[in-house]
């Protein structure tokens, strides 16, 4: 392991000092200091371990295929889902996904989604929200398109400990609009989803039509992640701030972009899968440098993490899920091992 994956800030917490936490930050903790670095390992068998992939390696098939849908590359026991979209033509049916909403991060390209709720256009670097049972269709502006989307079987809402510093709720938020009474159009395939399958319909009319919205608010939004300030804390540190997340806490989104503050220490997060996804420099997030890198450790695997004071700065979230992820065959065959200190490859990685 690098020197520099051990290292500590002047100040900072002890070299080894590692941290266990329940409830991802908010719960019980506890702290040790080792007599070595506990995040190393020299190999690894079973599903259970720490990985890091390039979205854009991953064979989406929708790529191509205009009837395709998005590529489910990690998944849960209760319906949580990670898909990687690189669409290219214009849906040609409409999806309700009955059991999950859909949180669209769009990493390259520009996409305009079409929703019960009128119309809203999202461009590289936004969250794009669809919540359950909304109807939608999805065509792109600006080719080519890559996008990870985020799939909860829990209702997720924007919320942040700082609501006056986060998020400037009335200025960055775009939500869907009917901008002129929609026609009723021909026959329309609706493919209901669900966490087994896919049911279609064959509807007489375009199910997306709409005259105006007649009351509440569009539950569609969309947010850019350079719009969500992220919560610090200084001269050490401190754990990020969530800016989304399920109610009872089993989903949660986060900024994980440049920081000021120490590095963070050693972690066994006890509860939750931790999900970290680099979207853009110039700075490098200690060995990752690829844009659409998505790094995974799952619950209660030691790891430090890199440091997020970065003078150049980057663009990154975190995904926690509460349930244990898994990654599908198309996943692992785009994924390669990943060490847990500065989240480089592994010695035991394939090289590409």
């Amino acid at each position: 392991m690098a020197k520099d994956a051990r290292s500590s800030q002047p100040g900072g917490p002890p070299p080894n000092l590692e941290s266990w936490s329940r409830e991802g930050f908010t719960g019980e903790s506890a702290a040790v200091i080792r007599p070595h670095y506990t995040p190393d390992y020299l190999s690894v068998e079973g599903p259970h371990a720490p990985h890091r992939l390039d979205i854009h390696n991953v064979m989406a098939p929708d790529r191509t295929d205009p009837e395709a849908l998005p590529q489910v590359v990690a998944a849960s026991r209760s319906g949580v889902k990670l898909a990687v979209s690189a669409r290219a033509a214009r849906m040609p049916y409409v999806v309700r996904n009955v059991e999950a909403d859909e949180i669209h991060f769009i990493q390259d390209g520009a996409l305009r989604f079409e929703t019960d709720f009128g119309a809203l256009d999202a461009g590289a670097g936004d969250f794009c929200m669809i919540p359950r049972a909304v109807g939608h269709r999805i065509a792109p502006l600006q080719a080519p398109t890559c996008s990870l989307i985020v799939e909860s079987p829990w209702a997720m809402r924007l919320d942040t400990p700082a609501p006056h510093g986060m998020i400037n709720l009335e200025r960055d938020v775009r939500r869907a609009r009917i901008e002129a009474p929609g026609q009723s159009g021909g026959e329309t395939t609706l493919l209901i989803k669900t966490r087994d399958d896919v049911t279609r319909y064959l509807k007489p009319h375009d199910p997306l039509a709409s005259v105006r919205q007649a009351g509440g608010a569009s539950p569609v939004w969309a947010i850019a992640l350079s719009k969500i300030a992220p919560m610090t804390y200084v001269p050490h540190g401190g754990p990020p701030g969530h800016f989304a997340l399920s109610r009872g806490k089993e989903v949660l989104l986060y900024t994980l972009s440049a920081r000021p503050g120490g590095r963070p220490p050693i972690h066994d997060n006890a509860d939750y899968d931790e999900l970290i996804f680099y979207v853009r420099g110039p700075g490098a997030w200690g060995k990752v440098s690829e844009p659409g890198t998505l790094t995974w450790v799952p619950k209660g695997v030691s790891h430090h993490g890199p440091p997020e004071d970065v003078p150049e700065g980057y663009l990154a979230w975190l995904l926690e899920t509460a349930d244990t992820l898994r990654l599908t065959p198309a996943g692992l065959a785009a994924a390669e091992p990943m060490e847990t200190g500065l989240y480089g490859r592994h010695p035991t990685a394939r090289r590409r």
